[in-house]
This record gives structure tokens, C-alpha cells and sequence, in this order.
């Protein structure tokens, strides 16, 4: 069933003829090729290729609107807009509310309220309510009146309220990292499967590219996350099992306890099972964006970890 829960996400608005030139050199995707209506996800590194933020960049006609965690907008803005120097890129954080709408049947809601917008792809309607489509559902971000309004339609279309456990249950699902809790130092982007959806592979220099490109060149990811069904009882966010290259950490479980994401080891696949024999366990059921293509790669190149 589609529920609505509040977001935990702001609108960082950026303005100036030179926004999507300045994002394209302190993130890792590629903005160069986007129109109007296109949402891209985007990461902030450091030199070592870590995280520092994330977040998803809407693309209008007179601005570029990211969405962002609320505990990183005001960082996004001291930083990123700290740091644009002579360039013509202004960064502004709004008082807009956010609510999530998720569930199976969330697409089909979300039409029968007039609300449908496809995949990957945002509308900005003249009340100054932005929909965000995303698979499995749409972000609604506005002024309160228009959210409320839009929150309405889609309750009379067939949603119910959800709350944080709903949506908590449907990220582990869905395999979506959240800031924080898997999106966090020292992993790459390659491990937490942000790759298919933050990064482009083939574009200038920013913050962390050197490590992103050296990682899928020619190493191997140590770990990968991956979604997992929870075998036995004990459990929770921190679990360990393993050591070394063999070592898995649980970092989210779903309300229910049947699954969770886990950083496993970079070899793992569907079906392994980590953990005792007769202990608590978690068994791998897919590794977050394996098996999606990964924009800017180009098949044709050799890899040193293709050859091995």
C-alpha cells in the first residue's frame, strides 16, 4: 500500500549562469548533457574518495534545486557555496517542507491524483510544488500549502500515513543508503553501489576522482553492500560476523528484523550465507546497483580486474 511520511529533506536552490559548470567541478556526476526536468544523484568527496555529502540534483529551467539530507543543507551551503570564488553560482537553502510517498503501488496513487511524473524525472507546478519521481515512489517538496494540498489528492487516490519504521522498511527493501548510516567515511562510492546513480565515469577532474577512477581500474572493492535476509535472533545495526577481507557489518535492519544492509565482502554474491553455523546469520540477497550500467564507462577499456 503507498503511505506518506515526512522527509527528512531540504531544497538547496542554485542560481547563477555558471551552476551547472561549478557542480560539475566539485561533484561526481556529469551535468553537461541535462535538460530541464532530468534528476541526477551527486556526490561530494574528498580527496581520498569518501563522502562528505550527497545529494540529488533537480534540473529546472532557471535554477539547479538539490535535495539534501536536513542535516547537510546548511553545510552544502557554507561549502560548496563558500567556495565558488569569481564564478556566477549562488547557493540558497528554502523553508520548504518535504513529504515521502512509497509503496508498491505508489505510481498509481500518485497518477490518480494528477501527481504522475516518470522515473528519474521532477515537475514544478505554479503553487511551487516540486515532484520528484523515483522508482518506487516520489519525493513532494513545497510550500506547506501546496504539499498539504498534493498530500489530499493523493490520500483520496489511496495513500495512508506512514511513519518513520514504514519508511525505514521500505529503504532496507529498496536497498537505498542513507547519510549517516551507510554513506559514510572511508567507503567509496564503488562500495556502496552509488556508482550506476551518482557518478559519471567520464568526465573532468573533481574532489575524489583519482580514487573513484584508480578503484575501477584497477583494484576491487573490499566490501559491497548489499541487501540481506537476517537468519536467527541478536541481530542489529553494528553486527559483525567475520574478520578481515571475510568480515560483514550489519548497518541497518528493517523494523521487522527479516532483513537489512550489510557491507559484505567484495567477492560475495546472491545466496552466501556469513556467519556461525548454528548462530545468528545474514545471507546475501543482491548487492546494491550490481548489475546497472554505470554512465561513462566505456566496455571497450581494459581493466586490470578484468583480466584477473
Amino acid at each position: 500500500m503507498a503511505f506518506l511520511v515526512p522527509a527528512d529533506l531540504v531544497r538547496v536552490d542554485v542560481t547563477g549562469t555558471e551552476r551547472g559548470d561549478y557542480l560539475e567541478t566539485v561533484t561526481s556526476q556529469h551535468f553537461g548533457d541535462a535538460r530541464p526536468g532530468e534528476v541526477r544523484g551527486a556526490l561530494y568527496l574528498d580527496a581520498h574518495g569518501a563522502p562528505q555529502a550527497v545529494f540529488d540534483v533537480v534540473v529546472l529551467p532557471d535554477e539547479l534545486s538539490l535535495l539534501a539530507p536536513a542535516d547537510l543543507a546548511d553545510e552544502i551551503v557554507a561549502t560548496l557555496g563558500g567556495r565558488t570564488f569569481l564564478t556566477d553560482a549562488k547557493f540558497a537553502r528554502s523553508d520548504d517542507v518535504a513529504l515521502h510517498l512509497r509503496g508498491d503501488d505508489a505510481p498509481e496513487v500518485a497518477a490518480a491524483a494528477g501527481l504522475d511524473v516518470d522515473p528519474g524525472r521532477a515537475a514544478r507546478g505554479e503553487d511551487g510544488l516540486l515532484v520528484v519521481a523515483r522508482e518506487g515512489g516520489s519525493d513532494l517538496v513545497g510550500p506547506k500549502d501546496a504539499v498539504e494540498a498534493a498530500a489530499e489528492a493523493l490520500r483520496d487516490a489511496g495513500a495512508g500515513d506512514g511513519g518513520p519504521d514504514d519508511y525505514e522498511a521500505w529503504r532496507v527493501r529498496a536497498g537505498v543508503p542513507a547519510w549517516g548510516r551507510e554513506i559514510v567515511a572511508p567507503h567509496l562510492p564503488e562500495e556502496l553501489g552509488l556508482l550506476p546513480t551518482h557518478v559519471h565515469l567520464d568526465k573532468g577532474c573533481y574532489p575524489g576522482q583519482e580514487a573513484v577512477a584508480r578503484m575501477w581500474m584497477l583494484g576491487r572493492p573490499r566490501r559491497r553492500l548489499a541487501v540481506v535476509d537476517v537468519e536467527g535472533e541478536g541481530v542489529a545495526a553494528g553486527w559483525e560476523t567475520g574478520s578481515g577481507r571475510r568480515k560483514a557489518r550489519v548497518t541497518s535492519v528493517a523494523p521487522d528484523g527479516g532483513q537489512a544492509l550489510a557491507f559484505v565482502p567484495g567477492d560475495a554474491a546472491a545466496g552466501d550465507r556469513l556467519g556461525d553455523e548454528d548462530g545468528p546469520a545474514v545471507a546475501v540477497r543482491r548487492l546494491v546497483g550490481d548489475g546497472l550500467p554505470v554512465p561513462g564507462h566505456n566496455p571497450a577499456m581494459s581493466r586490470r580486474r578484468d583480466s584477473r
